[in-house]
């Protein structure tokens, strides 16, 4: 199991297309490719000659978990200090054949933010990230609400399924 922080922001997805930044939507599947572009932590352009798309969430750096102030923010169309703030943490490529843990590091290798992680085989030790989380001494860089549990098993992946709309193989416990 990968464990990684449920961060509180926006969560999109961008595609990239030859190598270019080519579009950016969030949840509700609206385009926000303009606002996206101008953030500093989203590489314009990646070493893949192919079409790759990833999936991410866009937060506040400044451990605030005020999703509105968020969504305030992506609509400022030009770089802005106040829009310095706000992060994108990648940790999902859609389409691919590669576990969750060689995953991140593909997206780290690309120039992205990947979230911190823990991983564990055993299911014991859920219970003490979970109380470790509570206590705040796991995941303190980001604005959390929780932790996700990723089962790092391609097969196992394949297996449970995925669909537009969520994993069968990740749960969120907080």
């Amino acid at each position: 199991l990968i464990l990684e922080p449920k961060i509180i922001g926006l969560d999109i997805g961008i595609q990239y297309i030859e190598g270019k930044f080519n579009k950016a939507i969030n949840k509700n599947s609206e385009d926000i490719t303009e606002s996206i572009n101008y953030l500093c932590s989203v590489p314009k352009i990646i070493p893949i000659k192919s079409r790759l798309e990833i999936r991410g969430v866009v937060y506040l750096d400044d451990n605030s978990s005020d999703e509105n102030k968020i969504n305030e923010l992506i609509d400022i169309k030009k770089d802005s200090t106040q829009q310095k703030n706000l992060k994108f943490c990648a940790f999902h490529i859609f389409h691919c054949n590669i576990n969750q843990f060689q995953s991140l590091q593909e997206l780290k290798s690309l120039n992205f933010e990947i979230p911190e992680t823990e991983s564990t085989k055993f299911l014991s030790d859920i219970e003490i990230y979970l109380q470790c989380w509570n206590d705040e001494k796991l995941f303190q860089k980001y604005p959390t609400s929780g932790i996700i549990l990723k089962i790092n098993s391609r097969k196992l992946q394949k297996y449970f399924g995925e669909n537009n709309i969520s994993r069968h193989w990740a749960y969120a416990i907080n």
